[in-house]
């Protein structure tokens, strides 16, 4: 998937976090699909236990599609999570309060 290097991106930034000082301890599904919608990967971004796996989450506190290309955008700020929302090109299942948390702990939220 081209949106790998984000995903390990993240991951290496919550394995060097300190458990004590996290603001975000959410649990979160992110369904990955190819331009057409065919979901290719589903991914756990689990912070209450600083992991992340490949596989289906029983209890996210949200679930996000979204496709692999769009992640990229977003990862490498070429566009803001806002946007693709506001162009229908991902989707929110959940607590989207906690998504728009995380995604601006890791700074995946905005183009700066």
């Amino acid at each position: 998937m081209k949106s790998d290097e984000i995903i390990e991106k993240i991951r290496s930034k919550l394995k060097e976090s300190d458990p004590a000082r996290r603001t975000v301890v959410n649990t979160f599904q992110f369904n990955f699909t190819d331009a057409d919608g065919i979901l290719i990967k589903s991914m756990v971004f689990d912070f209450k236990a600083l992991d992340i796996y490949e596989g289906s989450a029983a209890s996210a506190d949200a679930q996000v599609t979204i496709s692999d290309e769009d992640f990229y955008l977003v990862g490498t700020k070429q566009k803001s999570f806002q946007e693709i929302l506001q162009q229908e090109k991902a989707k929110i299942d959940g607590d989207e309060e906690a998504i728009n948390k995380m995604l601006e702990k890791f700074r995946i939220n905005s183009k700066n």
